[in-house]
């Protein structure tokens, strides 16, 4: 008799397999209720930023900020999630890294405003090491390009991110909202504007390629795959803390970015500020009012970017996140170079670089469980043809379902 734990192909065409179902319905329904973004982003930012922006001197105390309080039951669910009978299989053990994963993200929103916060942010994300921040100092000597004058306010902008989502052909809610700590944000089927905000024709083509066709469309592509906790809400971190979806998730939007002639020299050094503010805030330890001024003195940001760079950073006790964009970006590119014909399974649903082996596996060619990519960026079809060569393509309704 095999003592060992079975296969992946073993685990599959046994009843074993239904357990997994099971696992996976139950890690789609806790993870449905982690909206962390809504549960971290302040609802006092706007009155904290007028200290920052409009005075001459910051405040020496870190911020004292607000947030909303969960509407979940953290302890019901944490229970829930331990309860769940996981087969010791390939993807068994994929499933089980995810529970903890969503385990660690309610501990962490209990957390927030203590110390526990920033522990359980490091365990989720990992954190920026000196070899990511000797990266981001390089884009942060980039020299922004000048600002447009023909600037366009939330609601405006909505409107024209509306058309990109019609051309996708996918259910896209584009809102303007109040609370972000950013111009923009996704969610799984919705972008979400920040109300006050101006949007150049360049941020609007960056955020329609990052945003809609990279983040959205991944969820879209997601939802129709049989395992909706890995595909829908992401594959979790299998070894290394860049490993998870998430860093391809950002690498990948930000590549699509450069891919579409859209990432400016502002948007790295935005990127690469959010990288040294979480350096600075976790590695060494320094306040809030210290990284606003050296982002403003030092790297000549405008006191209100500094300010939203350095809340990104503290929200919730210390959240570590931003650094992963340098990591996914690289392994996006890596990928992009070394095996381009790869690069269409990272549309199928929310996949990591590092998950690919087991993608393939589950996605025979066309002939496993998994179905191919619906949708593919609309932006691909305005490429270079040479670029366009290597591009997964946007299949027919027909195509679609054979």
């Amino acid at each position: 008799m095999n003592d060992e734990a079975p296969t992946f192909q073993e685990a599959f065409e046994s009843q074993d397999f239904f357990l997994l179902l099971e696992a996976d319905r139950h890690i789609s329904m806790a993870s449905a209720n982690l909206r962390v973004l809504r549960y971290i982003n302040p609802v006092n930012s706007s009155e904290v930023a007028k200290q920052y922006v409009q005075r001459e001197k910051s405040p020496k105390q870190n911020p004292k900020y607000r947030y909303r309080a969960l509407d979940f039951d953290p302890e019901h669910t944490k229970v829930d999630l331990l309860n769940l009978p996981i087969i010791d299989s390939e993807l068994g053990r994929i499933y089980r890294s995810k529970r903890d994963e969503v385990f660690n993200t309610i501990c962490m929103l209990e957390s927030r405003d203590t110390p526990e916060f920033l522990d359980r942010s490091r365990l989720l994300f990992g954190t920026a090491d000196k070899g990511t921040l000797n990266k981001a100092e390089e884009w942060l000597k980039l020299a922004p390009e000048p600002e447009d004058s023909n600037l366009m306010d939330a609601r405006e902008a909505r409107s024209r991110l509306d058309a990109v989502v019609r051309r996708q052909h996918f259910l896209c809610s584009v809102r303007v909202r109040k609370y972000l700590s950013s111009d923009a944000a996704a969610g799984e089927a919705s972008v979400a504007l920040r109300k006050g905000a101006s949007y150049s024709m360049n941020d609007i083509a960056a955020l329609a390629v990052h945003e809609i066709q990279t983040h959205v469309l991944r969820s879209r592509n997601g939802e129709m795959q049989p395992f909706r906790a890995l595909f829908f809400h992401g594959f979790p971190r299998v070894d290394l803390p860049a490993s998870g979806y998430l860093a391809t998730e950002e690498g990948l939007a930000t590549f699509n970015e450069e891919l579409a002639n859209v990432l400016t020299n502002r948007r790295k050094r935005l990127l690469a500020g959010r990288t040294k503010a979480v350096y600075l805030m976790d590695k060494e330890e320094l306040p809030f009012a210290e990284i606003f001024n050296i982002l403003v003195g030092e790297h000549k940001f405008s006191r209100q970017e500094a300010y939203t760079i350095c809340e990104r950073a503290f929200r919730g006790g210390g959240y570590t996140k931003d650094h992963i964009y340098f990591n996914g970006y690289e392994q996006v590119k890596e990928l992009w170079q070394q095996s381009p014909e790869d690069f269409e399974l990272l549309y199928m649903g929310k996949v990591g670089v590092r998950h690919l082996p087991i993608v393939k596996r589950l996605f025979k060619n066309g002939q496993g469980i998994l179905y191919p990519a619906r949708h593919i960026p609309v932006f691909f079809t305005e490429l270079q043809p040479e670029v366009r060569a290597k591009l997964p393509v946007e299949r027919t309704d027909e195509e679609r379902t054979e």
